[in-house]
């Protein structure tokens, strides 16, 4: 459910069993807590509040979580910068060096001079 289907498609059976295996091994303690939760909060109120600078990084192929939810998320922090990314769910696993370069210019761009 992370990956896009493109990066799903490209796996053989075997590789995706085993990924299959290693997240089951990987889940933490809390998930289902966790997935209950975010079923259940809404912070859309809080949003306007953010003055950080803020990256929402889109990931456009996303199984998980809609790309338009990104947009909105975008919209409503003030100043946000909108990236998207033609991944699924998890772009430092998909696409990592895109993904890297996207954050560090971002953070470039709002880390004073040492």
């Amino acid at each position: 459910m992370a990956l896009s289907t493109p990066a799903l498609n490209a796996l053989t059976r075997d590789q995706l069993r085993a990924g299959a295996d290693l997240l089951a091994e990987a889940i933490p303690p809390g998930t289902p807590e966790h997935t209950d939760l975010v079923r259940r909060i809404d912070v859309r109120d809080d949003l306007a509040r953010i003055t950080a600078p803020t990256l929402v990084i889109s990931t456009t192929g996303d199984p998980l979580v809609s790309p338009a939810l990104h947009r909105q998320l975008a919209d409503q922090i003030p100043g946000a910068r909108l990236a998207e990314i033609a991944t699924g769910h998890l772009p430092f696993a998909e696409r990592p060096k895109e993904w890297l370069e996207l954050i560090t210019t971002f953070l470039g761009e709002h880390t004073p001079n040492a």
